[in-house]
């Protein structure tokens, strides 16, 4: 497999495992059972803003180390981003940006079906995951597909 292809399944990998292993941590005591709609949204608030912290710092991390541990083991540079690849990358974010929306959408759609605030941010935090694994399906689809 090429550079790119390995890249996504890492990125895909890494989709999963980051926020299931951060929210099995956030919610194996279950803190917000009790609270209040606006200790609720503080809650989440907080979670959130905490949680895009570690996914970002965790993703950069992990990028780092798989072009070291790539490099290591091919004993290759890493290859440039040339106009294809910039051209696959950006057909397949359209497509999981629009993903994501409709994962905001349905948060929406819970709370307007009068469900839980937590419905709402579960329902934003699988949009985006989804959302990002559809993105790295599409880009191997592609790759593989020689777009």
């Amino acid at each position: 497999m090429s550079y790119r292809e390995n890249k996504n399944w890492v990125n895909m990998l890494a989709a999963i495992l980051v926020p299931a292993i951060y929210f099995f941590f956030i919610f194996k005591d279950s803190p917000q059972a009790d609270l209040k709609s606006d200790e609720l949204l503080q809650f989440w608030g907080k979670q959130m803003m905490v949680y895009i912290l570690v996914a970002i710092g965790i993703r950069i991390g992990i990028e780092i180390l798989y072009a070291i541990v790539y490099a290591a083991i091919t004993r290759e540079s890493i290859p440039k981003t040339d106009e294809r690849d910039k051209l696959i990358e950006l057909k397949s974010k359209n497509i999981s940006q629009v993903i994501f929306i409709f994962g905001i959408i349905a948060g929406m759609g819970s709370l307007a079906l009068e469900m839980s605030v937590n419905t709402f941010f579960i329902s934003f935090l699988v949009g985006g995951i989804i959302a990002e694994l559809v993105e790295n399906t599409v880009q191997l689809v592609y790759y593989k597909r020689g777009f």
